[in-house]
């Protein structure tokens, strides 16, 4: 083909250039206002502020500043540097009131952390943007960074001059108001933009740690519509590059309740300033994504103090301890809650190391603050602790348990739980390890390397076929049970183990049974099934066994299942299966309850369904028993509940040996939910009986004696009724010594029971599903021993008493406790957290003393309750790890009432002295101030005192 005619190429430049204009036009203005092979240098300022509006111009404040370098190596791929930053709060104000900064003491240690890593990010078609951090980047500094992209992120130019878009921000995807303020031309040369932070995808807010114990708590979501958050930015644009020459970003948080026109009150104020100095060329065209990849939304970050807080902690449980000697309790709330606060910021290092000194200036107050910190840290070094002591193991338990109904448990406290657990394995222990376990993967849903060695230790302990310890091997497969879900999902084999233990003779009929019972919570597949019916269908089996797998096979059956059942009943040897079996069908098919509506007609269909045997005497044999109620309420789903019983007997004895009564709800559509069983175990108990209320035993001879003995101790007409009723003569010899008639008989008791089999009984309780644990009878044996210690014990308590009397005695006793607590955190246009809380904190306690002088008989008497109630309310900046600014208002009630006394006896005469108060006493007060974190600096304080 020959050269193009002139002609023909005009066309086909045309259409070059128009392709060009039609793929470049898919680049957003503001990917586009950065030309590539240029850096654009801007000094970066940031500052949050918290503070009251409307009262004095002092306010906490954090700083920050950098020199940002944008390097656009490719069009829209950019590399961000930041470096030479500074981190500075305020010391103080002039007398003009304006704040005063200085460098925080980790200045360096941010700057450093800031310049660490370079930031790659690209806006592919300038929508959305994406982030390439290094892998090593801390989430925190990210976040900062984060903030410094989304203020430079201009929105698009177009012809109107107000226009509502949706922009990517550090917020998430925002509806935004976007204004052109003025123009040159057509180009836009100032912008500006507004936003209701609330209209934000990712402006969500976010629980942190708060008092497991308070009685008011989870209002995160109301308690966030309280604050009033918006943002608003001005863009100056050059007119001929159209790069971004300033950006100014103005954010604003009020907390509302406590707001005068929604204007002023408690609120933090931040500003992003971002003013270009110079855009030199580069050549570089490099540009490679990283293996990490993610949005320009705020990521959630743990919020830990700075080092320094360490030293602050201890100063403030100091300055708690010493309140009873300084009579300041009217800040003893302020300082728990102060305490708990501080607390929950310290890393875990820091609470390993600073422990001991807690412990030492005061046990009580740290426990107390400890346990009701909500940090992981905090619960593990709890345990720790009291087994440095070499705690009770009483003490241990019920710490452990307790611990383990703490919602949301993290990888640490199911770590510590464990190994307390293999420690010392009792129930306690165990059942809180089933507990934690199930808490811990409703969370995380994951196979965590905690989770397999929980089922690796589980699994030991039933091996060879539940042949080890009785006690110990009945208690692991409870518990198993308790988390068989979980252990399902983990470690299929811990399953197959169990079902050997069932298809073994080997073990007692405790441990098969109880080898049944753990495969409650797992899935029935078929080999679980047909081991089941094997158990069922074995006629030289107990009964209780036997009717163990037929209650799990009837909890989720197929129609094949309920056929073999159905034709097992045909020819069923043993009276007690039979007739418990079909009192169970026949309540099922009787039953108003919604979720087994499926199961009934499921035994409607059954070919064998016109043969079920009739139900015989409940006196001598085995029964279910049900009654249930189905109620249909307008514009609801039906709502049905049914209370289920069962008692099983054994053939060979006429008091029952199982018993259980359950309680089943179905509400709102949703599954049918448990609400609490209690089953009763016995055997062994008829000897125990026989001795007790026999022809010839304890009781039937105690009545007889004691009969005679008010025989002829009292009228006649009475003594008649005792001859012609129980066949009593008057002229027969008894003892007439009523005790010495009767201890006979209780040695002859005595030696028959040590005779007999001790007899074993077990009873537990399930709540929603999970087993809280179980007792046995021989529980009554350690409770003695416990008694009979304590007993020991107080016989030594005069004894102290007087010699505390003699010496004199002046101790406090006060409880802390935060009776509200909700916390949460919010994303701010720097990137870094505020944070908002609300608690309520109440001490009551008192003070007390006494001296005696035994020489001159007189005594001193002092007693001074008192309690102090405060309301905390919180707001304020966090930088994780570096600095911390907020405001706090504290309303604070407080009450207490002193008594002293002097007592002597003098020439036979009591002498009681009451002298009068050496200064006022505060009968109540009430004051509300309000706290920038500086100190000695209170912005108002209003009060009002008795």
């Amino acid at each position: 083909m020959g050269p193009q005619s002139p002609a023909l190429r005009l066309p086909l430049l045309l259409l070059l250039f128009l392709l060009l204009f039609l793929d470049t036009s898919v680049w957003a203005q503001d990917a586009t206002r950065f030309k590539h092979l240029r850096k654009y240098v801007y000094n970066y300022e940031a500052e949050s502020s918290s503070g009251v509006r409307g009262t004095a111009d002092s306010r906490s404040a954090t700083k920050i500043n950098c020199k940002v370098e944008l390097e656009v190596p490719q069009l829209c791929s950019f590399i961000m540097r930041t470096s030479q930053c500074t981190l500075k709060e305020v010391y103080g104000f002039n007398p003009e009131g304006k704040a005063l900064m200085k460098k925080t003491k980790n200045s360096d240690e941010f700057a450093a952390a800031m310049s660490r890593f370079e930031l790659k990010l690209a806006i592919p078609e300038g929508k959305q943007a994406v982030l390439y951090p290094d892998k090593d980047e801390p989430t925190h500094i990210l976040n900062i960074k984060r903030g410094i992209v989304s203020a430079l992120l201009v929105p698009p130019e177009t012809a109107e001059d107000k226009q509502v878009l949706f922009l990517d921000t550090v917020y998430g995807n925002c509806s935004t108001q976007v204004t052109v303020n003025s123009r040159k031309g057509t180009v836009a040369t100032e912008m500006s933009t507004e936003r209701n932070l609330q209209q934000c995808d990712g402006f969500q807010p976010i629980s942190t740690s708060v008092s497991p114990l308070a009685l008011i708590r989870g209002l995160v979501r109301p308690l966030s519509t309280l604050v009033s958050s918006s943002q608003s930015c001005q863009y100056t644009l050059d007119p001929k590059r159209k790069h971004i020459s300033e950006a100014i970003c103005s954010e604003q948080h009020l907390f509302l309740p406590f707001s005068y026109k929604n204007t002023y009150g408690i609120m933090t104020h931040v500003t992003q300033t971002l003013r270009l100095e110079d855009t030199p060329k580069t050549n570089s065209r490099f540009f490679s994504e990283g293996t990490k990849r993610v949005g320009l939304s705020f990521e959630s970050t743990k919020s830990t103090s700075p080092p320094k807080q360490v030293d602050a902690v201890l100063n403030t449980l100091q300055e708690l301890k010493s309140l009873s000697v300084s009579e300041q309790n009217a800040q003893r709330a302020n300082l728990f809650n102060k305490l708990v606060t501080e607390l929950r910021g310290l890393s875990d290092e820091a609470i390993t190391s600073l422990l001991p000194q807690l412990i030492g200036v005061s046990s009580p107050i740290t426990l107390q603050a400890l346990i009701q910190c909500g940090q992981p840290q905090c619960y593990t070094h709890i345990l720790q602790w009291l087994k440095t002591e070499k705690a009770h193991p009483l003490l241990v338990d019920i710490v452990t348990y307790l611990m383990a109904l703490i919602p949301n448990p993290s990888t640490q406290r199911l770590r510590e739980i464990f190994n307390t657990a293999k420690e010392q394995p009792s129930r306690a222990t165990l059942y809180a390890l089933s507990h934690v376990v199930n808490n811990y993967y409703d969370a995380d849903h994951s196979r965590s390397p905690d989770l397999q060695d929980i089922a690796d230790y589980l699994l030991k302990q039933i091996d060879n076929e539940c042949t080890g310890d009785e006690d110990h091997t009945y208690l692991i497969l409870r518990v198993i049970g308790n988390m068989g879900r979980t252990m399902e999902q983990v470690m299929p084999a811990l399953k197959s183990s169990v079902l050997n233990c069932v298809r073994s003779k080997k073990p007692s009929l405790q441990i098969q049974k109880a080898s049944i019972q753990a495969l409650r919570k797992m899935k029935l597949g078929d080999e679980v099934k047909e081991i089941l019916f094997d158990t069922l269908m074995n006629g030289v089996d107990p009964v209780e066994k036997r009717l163990a797998a037929y209650l799990l096979l009837m909890k989720s059956p197929a129609s094949s299942d309920i056929s073999k059942i159905i034709q097992l009943l045909q020819w069923e040897q043993s009276e007690q299966v039979k007739n418990f079996m079909a009192s169970h069908i026949a309540n099922i098919l009787n039953s108003e309850e919604l979720y087994v509506q499926d199961l009934k007609k499921l035994i409607k269909d059954a070919p064998e369904y016109s043969q079920l045997p009739t139900i015989m005497d409940f006196k001598k044999f085995s029964r279910n028993y049900q009654i249930s109620k189905s109620v249909s309420l307008p514009s609801f789903d039906p709502v049905s509940a049914k209370m289920e019983g069962n008692l099983i007997f054994d053939p060979n004895s006429y008091l029952p040996k199982e018993s259980m009564l359950k309680t089943t709800l179905t509400v709102f559509g949703l599954a049918s939910v448990d609400l609490f069983e209690i089953g009763l175990e016995g055997k062994g108990f008829e000897p125990t009986l026989e001795a007790l209320f026999g022809q010839q035993g304890f009781f039937p001879d105690s009545v007889n004696k004691a009969l005679y003995w008010v025989n002829g101790q009292v009228p006649d007409r009475v003594s008649k009724v005792l001859v012609d009723h129980f066949g009593y003569a008057n002229n027969e010899k008894h003892e007439q010594d009523m005790v010495n008639g009767i201890m006979p008989m209780v040695d002859k008791l005595i030696r028959e029971l040590k005779s007999k089999e001790i007899p074993e009984a077990r009873a537990y309780l399930r709540i929603l599903g999970e087993e809280l644990g179980f007792v046995k009878l021989q529980d009554l044996q350690v409770l003695g021993r416990l008694l009979l210690n304590g007993a020991q014990t107080l016989r030594g308590i005069p004894q102290m008493i007087a010699q505390a009397i003699r010496d004199g005695s002046n101790n406090d006793f006060f409880l802390h406790y935060i009776f509200m607590d909700n916390a949460f955190e919010l994303p701010t246009g720097l990137g870094v957290q505020l944070q908002v809380s609300s608690s309520g904190v109440i001490t009551p306690g008192t003070k007390a003393g006494v001296r005696m002088e035994l020489a001159n008989i007189q005594a001193e008497l002092v007693a001074k309750p008192s309690v102090s109630v405060e309301f905390v309310t919180n707001m304020g900046i966090i930088i994780p790890d570096f600095a911390k600014s907020g405001v706090q208002m504290n309303t604070n009630f407080f009450h207490e009432s002193g008594l002293e006394a002097r007592v002597a006896l003098k020439a036979g005469q009591l002498k009681v002295i009451i002298p009068a108060p050496k200064k006022p006493v505060k009968l109540f007060s009430g004051r509300e101030f309000y706290h920038h974190g500086l100190p000695g600096l209170f912005e108002r304080e209003n009060g009002v005192y008795i």
